[in-house]
């Protein structure tokens, strides 16, 4: 509720002076809607042996972020580049963000483009697709650390235009 009230001032804030259109109607972000399923068994991306059901959630991009302790949502804060690509990674596991074009090119991804499987043990399993066998060829030899900053890192994000929609 106070986060609904404190959006609904900041609209009204905006559209007063007069950076913020009005149609009629206040439009509010919805929040990307977390797979519960996946949370049972997960780890903290900063802590990788620690659970993270039940202990710290923080808000991030358009999403979530699920942590293990206060000490972890303290680097989080203090150092947010450093996690990036994990806390990325997260959003995609968890089913809050969807990948709509190659992290490689930033092509247009379908149903029929070539994936591979992002293996993080105990952070999950994501699948990406890519414009081409020989992107997949190249993600399969990369370490899971090294995937993760290609494909989950703030030009592979971008390029393959990850999203809460």
């Amino acid at each position: 509720m106070k986060k609904a009230f404190t959006t609904l001032l900041l609209g009204c804030s905006l559209f007063m002076c007069g950076l913020l259109p009005f149609d009629g109607a206040f439009h509010v972000a919805a929040a990307a809607e977390v797979d519960e399923s996946k949370i049972d068994g997960l780890k903290c991306f900063i802590m990788v042996r620690k659970d993270v059901k039940g202990k710290k959630v923080v808000d991030y991009k358009d999403g979530k972020l699920f942590l293990c302790c206060s000490s972890c949502v303290k680097k989080m804060d203090r150092d947010p580049d450093k996690y990036e690509a994990k806390a990325n990674f997260q959003l995609v596991y968890t089913g809050q963000y969807r990948q709509h074009a190659c992290p490689f090119t930033g092509k247009e991804v379908t149903s029929e483009s070539p994936q591979v499987e992002v293996d993080g043990g105990s952070l999950g399993v994501v699948e990406v697709k890519v414009c081409s066998d020989e992107m997949v060829k190249q993600l399969e030899a990369m370490e899971f650390g090294d995937q993760v900053k290609t494909v989950f890192g703030p030009k592979g994000f971008e390029a393959g235009k990850f999203s809460a929609e």
